[in-house]
């Protein structure tokens, strides 16, 4: 019964935070490089986190993270995958200790992804492989977001029309060519910023746009 009743007093805490104008929130960004897209079969290569308190990027506090899974990568004929090298996996970093602090920084904040059926889906499986909460306030997934909007305003919509670098074009952002986690975080909060900004679609509070988790 109290386990009940602090469910329940923690799902009201949450409802209260994300009722506050959304600039008020905090918010990660974060990017998954693995060895497929099946969080149930495949292996995360990489993982990027940063803090968003707008209108500001937090890049100081920026985490990079490369797994090796404890044997050596095998890349084939290609010299890199998803911009990492052999190299890079001979410093990798402990997945439980990464995983931990990632868990601090999700703890009283928003994420932010631009596929949340992927990278949610990997982080509900490190929940089970190493007995860590990811507890975030909700998920912003910016590729639903623009989905939304451009199905409101255009009606059909490409599929090719909403990569992270398709959506960014739309809002007058940068290309970035390289693909890597770290700088896909940064883009993907960038984005994020640029469509709670944007005078077409403007955010009032994150009650009225997270995703359930």
């Amino acid at each position: 019964m109290a386990n009940w009743l602090q469910q329940l007093a923690n799902w009201y805490d949450r409802r209260q935070q994300l009722k506050q104008p959304w600039q008020q929130l905090r918010y990660v960004a974060l990017d998954i490089e693995s060895t497929g897209l099946s969080p149930t079969k495949h292996d995360i290569l990489s993982i990027a986190w940063v803090s968003i308190h707008p209108p500001a990027i937090q890049l100081g506090n920026a985490q990079y993270h490369v797994f090796a899974h404890g044997q050596e990568i095998d890349l084939g004929q290609s010299p890199t995958i998803h911009g990492l090298t052999k190299d890079d996996f001979v410093h990798s970093s402990d997945p439980k200790q990464t995983f931990a602090m990632l868990s601090r920084a999700l703890n009283d904040a928003v994420m932010v992804c631009h596929h949340k059926g992927m990278d949610w889906g990997f982080l509900k499986q490190v929940e089970k492989a190493y007995d860590i909460p990811m507890k975030p306030l909700a998920v912003f997934d910016t590729l639903a977001f623009e989905k939304k909007r451009l199905e409101k305003a255009e009606g059909a919509v490409r599929k090719d029309s909403l990569t992270l670098s398709a959506c960014r074009k739309r809002y007058g952002l940068p290309d970035y060519h390289s693909h890597h986690a770290l700088t896909d975080a940064i883009a993907c909060g960038e984005l994020f910023l640029a469509q709670g900004y944007s005078t077409n679609t403007p955010l009032n509070s994150m009650n009225d746009f997270k995703s359930s988790l």
